[in-house]
């Protein structure tokens, strides 16, 4: 197996397919396009992170709390497992959890329980983390129908743009400016859905029935992410690949390592299919989130990407692009 998330394939065969107990209270369990579960009112997702990957202790914090915003959830509570080379410094861990600390306070979100080890085995930081929220609104992925719209928050390749620009930068200031480049950095401040959550409580508080279902945006990029939402839906879809906002910054880094941005990790976009485009993204921009209107689902099972007026196809995400960059892995296709 390579390096990253499974491929679909792999993680319905050897992951979800052994599993055959099921709670008969769970309403929404986890599967190709539900990264989190809902056990009455309560909604739970886990993340995890190397930092030799992600450079970032947060990524599995806003990875674990953005999995519940899109199942539905209003997150309140994590708790965390810190796994640390052996012989590292206190001063490593205190940095750590200072950071986790910080967040979930500027989240206000408590962080519940946790575990801390050295292990000889880990070669870097390594962070899991467990969250917890209230359920707000719900997923109806088997009520999607054709003619409903596909809604996009901010731009893609937010997370791998900002994490190369960071990472990378000696190399990348060889051919672009150091503001720029540290323009694109900041982009990590931008890879929580934190701000997509109020606007989605402010739609159904007056809308409740606006939201159909919804997907975070991490590996795999946007059209890993739209592939498995769709299949969750059951569904197929077209969109114009000039409607996919992206930021300049970004696309001139992913020119510069020859990679696709629209298969590049994109935490911090949230993926929507609702009737009522245009009013999600009226109540996203006024509270402060760009959003944009991307596509339609469509009576065809068919995943249409229209690209200078010809038609491609989406396939199951096969990596993500960074893998190309930091392990030298082929690039998906």
């Amino acid at each position: 197996m390579r390096t990253g998330k499974l491929p679909e394939h792999t993680f319905k065969r050897s992951v979800m397919n052994p599993i055959r107990y099921r709670l008969p209270d769970i309403s929404f369990r986890a599967a190709v396009g539900h990264d989190g579960a809902v056990l009455g009112d309560m909604v739970t997702s886990m993340a995890s992170t190397a930092f030799c990957y992600t450079g970032n202790e947060l990524y599995a914090l806003n990875n674990a709390l953005n999995n519940i915003i899109a199942a539905g959830g209003n997150p309140y509570g994590v708790s965390t497992a810190i796994l640390l080379p052996e012989h590292s410094e206190e001063a490593e861990l205190r940095r750590i959890t200072g950071n986790l600390a910080g967040r979930a306070e500027e989240y206000q979100i408590e962080i519940l329980a946790g575990h801390t080890e050295l292990v000889p085995s880990v070669v870097c930081p390594t962070i899991t983390v467990t969250a917890y929220g209230k359920k707000v609104w719900e997923n109806r992925h088997k009520q999607v129908s054709a003619g409903m719209d596909i809604v996009m928050t901010k731009w893609t390749g937010l997370y791998g743009g900002a994490i190369l620009a960071r990472l990378k930068k000696e190399e990348l200031i060889t051919r672009y400016p150091e503001s720029y480049i540290e323009t694109a950095a900041g982009y990590l401040g931008y890879t929580t859905l934190m701000p997509e959550l109020r606007a989605l409580e402010a739609a159904v508080a007056e809308n409740p029935n606006c939201i159909y279902a919804a997907h975070d945006v991490s590996n795999g990029g946007v059209f890993g992410a739209l592939w498995q939402m769709l299949s969750a839906c059951n569904c197929g879809a077209e969109f114009p690949i000039e409607g996919i906002p992206m930021k300049q910054e970004i696309i001139e880094i992913c020119e510069y390592f020859d990679i696709n941005p629209y298969m590049m990790n994109g935490q911090g976009s949230l993926l929507l299919v609702t009737d009522s485009g245009d009013y999600l993204v009226r109540m996203m921009e006024k509270a402060g989130v760009k959003a944009s209107v991307i596509g339609k689902t469509t009576k065809s099972k068919e995943r249409k990407i229209i690209i200078a007026g010809e038609e491609r196809f989406l396939v199951p995400p096969k990596g993500d692009a960074l893998n190309a960059v930091f392990y030298g892995q082929p690039l998906p296709v």
